[in-house]
């Protein structure tokens, strides 16, 4: 049975379903894990103040927010790497221009602009009320109709409706800035995070590995979508969920069930690090 690994969790589709719950089988799986003496961290794209009350309750080790941009241990801020003012208002103007939804996204809270709403309604087929509602349910820190930015932005997330050109986007960002996809729902297209390039969510495992005097092969990280690449396939042990993009799918060492059919109980049993 292994014992004083570090693992590192995603939390849209690997740790939460789309109910937003951590399924119970998930929570054992966790508790279990420190109780074996693992050290686990919560690696995800979301900001630090998108997580929910539910999942700090699990009290982690440590918070990798923002596709590496922030990282914490025992609540202690040890990296934070936000944009540039002048890169965030390059990206925003450009995304302004061709009428662009997004939000612009701290530790502390979300901006989305006088788009967002409505392109979130289109991507989703929804009233805008119903965005409201869905955003709010989602992420709950969002202000709209933002025109005010603010310093200290981790990432832009921007909706990825047909005025979308995806290909233009990584020409407007780069060499600076990179960019992540992600989606929470079954649709096709979805949501594309931008953020300082040179942060990830594989090299906050370095870093944190590193931190704590560890080699990489007692990293094990697990998650589904194309965010998720670099960190599961720079760990000892990657694992894709059930539900994970083909992509994270092909560089992954194990592939486990769906989140919502005890996945990550299943990947934490098999691969030995609970018994």
């Amino acid at each position: 049975m292994l014992t004083d690994k570090v693992i590192f969790l995603d939390i849209d589709g690997t740790l939460i379903d789309r109910s937003l719950k951590v399924p119970e089988s998930a929570v054992e799986a966790i508790q279990k894990a420190k109780a074996r003496g693992h050290k686990l961290y919560i690696n995800t794209g979301r900001s630090r103040c998108q997580v929910y009350q539910a999942i700090w309750d699990l009290e982690f080790d440590g918070f990798i927010g923002g596709n590496g941009i922030y990282i914490e241990e025992d609540g202690q801020k040890l990296f934070h790497r936000p944009m540039s003012e002048e890169m965030v208002m390059k990206v925003i103007n450009h995304l302004e221009a061709i009428e662009g939804g997004f939000f612009a996204e701290n530790n502390h809270t979300l901006y989305a602009n006088h788009n967002y709403l409505t392109s979130l309604a289109s991507l989703l087929d929804l009233s805008v009320e119903e965005a409201r509602d869905w955003t709010t349910r989602v992420f709950p820190s969002t202000t709209f109709d933002n025109t005010n930015w603010q310093v200290d932005v981790n990432k832009i997330c921007v909706v990825l409706t047909d005025n979308i050109d995806v290909d233009q986007l990584w020409e407007v960002i780069k060499p600076d800035l990179t960019m992540g996809l992600w989606n929470m729902t079954s649709r096709k297209k979805g949501f594309a995070d931008i953020f300082q390039d040179g942060t990830s969510k594989g090299k906050a495992v370095e870093f944190v590995m590193q931190h704590l005097g560890k080699p990489l092969e007692d990293a094990y990280s697990f998650g589904d979508a194309d965010n998720d690449i670099e960190m599961v396939a720079t760990s000892g042990v990657g694992v894709a969920m059930g539900n994970a993009d083909p992509r994270l799918k092909a560089v992954a060492d194990h592939i486990t069930d769906h989140v919502t059919d005890d996945g990550l109980w299943k990947a934490f049993k098999h691969i030995g690090l609970i018994d």
